[in-house]
């Protein structure tokens, strides 16, 4: 049977993998990154499912799901030109994708599915950080965290919990790791540009350092993570990452910045 061994959550700001190769040293990021890779690599995944936000890269306000696997042989990006990093070619897995899709069907989960990628950041700067020979194949899972109305909080980390199911009823030898990308607070081209919240960053971190699931659920409302900021609705990856560890609390756990790095092992 599949196994979870590791959950990971990390920002993924386009300018890190720039910061890391051209000013080494000088940004917090990068030992995070770092840190965080150890640990993943450590774990020798055989597949990952990442839970991520798109950038209007492969939906639009013409067709936008809350919810959608990638199920693709391979993607490639970044498709930004803001994002100053190699081209990557992202590995998929099909198999897992359509075995997951099935099962979150039958599980009350309606999944949306996307054949073809347009990868952009979002999805790359961790893969390309933290599985730096991008040999690891990956299931994206896109969840709507930038365009409200966003997803029931609590909606997500049952999805989690889903997920986590799915993986120890595949009937696959596979390790397999969750890998959340986003922040938790964080304002682009909007009044509060520049700013971060720091007090929510902080409250958000307590959760989930002390496993406070229902509290982070609870606390985690709409209003108050679009208050941190407009594309802060990327917490509900890390939302649906945590519904895939059970009590566990994390190894690791660290913010900068409105931007979270942590480690949870499962194996």
């Amino acid at each position: 049977m599949a196994k979870l061994v590791m959950a990971v959550g990390v920002p993924h700001g386009p300018m890190i993998p720039w910061q890391i190769a051209n000013e080494p040293g000088k940004h917090a990021a990068e030992g995070l990154m770092k840190d965080v890779r150890e640990q993943l690599e450590a774990a020798e995944p055989d597949v990952i499912i990442e839970t991520t936000s798109d950038h209007f890269n492969n939906f639009s306000f013409q067709h936008l799901s809350q919810f959608c696997l990638g199920i693709v042989d391979q993607a490639e990006g970044p498709v930004e030109t803001y994002c100053p990093m190699p081209p990557q070619v992202m590995k998929g897995h099909p198999e897992m994708g359509k075995a997951l899709l099935t099962y979150g069907l039958r599980s009350g989960f309606d999944l949306g599915v996307a054949q073809e990628l347009r990868l952009d950041h979002s999805v790359l700067v961790p893969l390309h950080v933290l599985t730096p020979n991008m040999e690891i194949p990956v299931v994206p899972l896109y969840t709507n965290g930038l365009v409200p109305p966003l997803p029931q909080t609590r909606r997500c980390f049952n999805l989690g919990r889903m997920i986590r199911r799915f993986v120890e009823d595949w009937d696959r030898d596979l390790r397999v790791a969750v890998v959340a990308s986003g922040v938790f607070s964080l304002e682009i081209g909007g009044p509060k540009f520049g700013t971060v919240d720091e007090e929510w960053t902080s409250a958000v971190r307590s959760m989930l350092e002390g496993g406070k699931h229902e509290s982070l659920i609870r606390r985690a409302t709409e209003p108050r993570m679009l208050a941190a900021g407009n594309v802060s609705g990327e917490l509900l990856n890390w939302v649906t990452m945590a519904g895939t560890v059970g009590e566990i609390k994390p190894k690791f756990l660290e913010t900068e910045r409105g931007r979270g790095y942590a480690v949870w092992k499962l194996d």
